[in-house]
């Protein structure tokens, strides 16, 4: 079950079309505020939404290895619907939904060069942050800081974004052998 990114990468595009793509700040609007803001915000809650959804077929999956059998029909949808409104995907929140397995922390031992397991949990708990104050209409800070969100910022979370939905399903179904 791969991460899909094809929503995020294709607002990504967008927003560097709009902009051209290069490096500098975007061209000022009449009420102050940068060319691109809306997309920007799309991107984390997309990206936010994406991993969410990830992260719950990996649950799944880790609950059927837990268990020993797959669950069909209204049996499946009934234990979906046990733990389906886990919340976003930050560090803390996918942690506890996985303790539910009787994993203590999926994260330990989820590495891979520059991204440490309390780096990578660091950036989801930046990104969960983010797309908090998005979603409730709040303007953006990062641990109670203003937070300028940036195609960079973006670019960066959603190539983490990858790598980690390339090594967290064989990672995570791993803590059950």
């Amino acid at each position: 079950m791969p991460l899909s990114l094809v929503l995020v990468d294709e607002l990504i595009a967008a927003r560097c079309n709009l902009h051209g793509g290069n490096p500098g700040a975007p061209r000022r609007l009449n009420d102050g505020s940068h060319e691109g803001r809306a997309l920007n915000r799309a991107c984390v809650v997309m990206l936010s939404s994406s991993l969410q959804a990830f992260v719950g077929e990996v649950f799944l999956a880790c609950s059927e290895k837990a268990f020993g059998r797959t669950l069909n029909g209204d049996e499946r949808k009934d234990y979906i619907a046990t733990w389906s409104r886990w919340g976003n995907p930050s560090d803390a929140n996918i942690i506890t939904l996985f303790r539910r397995l009787g994993v203590h922390d999926v994260f330990d031992g989820l590495s891979w060069q520059g991204q440490a397991s309390e780096t990578l949990k660091s950036n989801f708990d930046r990104i969960n942050q983010v797309r908090n104050r998005i979603a409730h209409g709040a303007e953006i800070t990062v641990d109670g800081a203003p937070y300028a969100l940036r195609l960079g910022n973006i670019t960066r979370w959603r190539n983490i974004a990858n790598t980690f939905g390339e090594r967290f399903e064989a990672h995570a179904l791993g803590k059950f052998e």
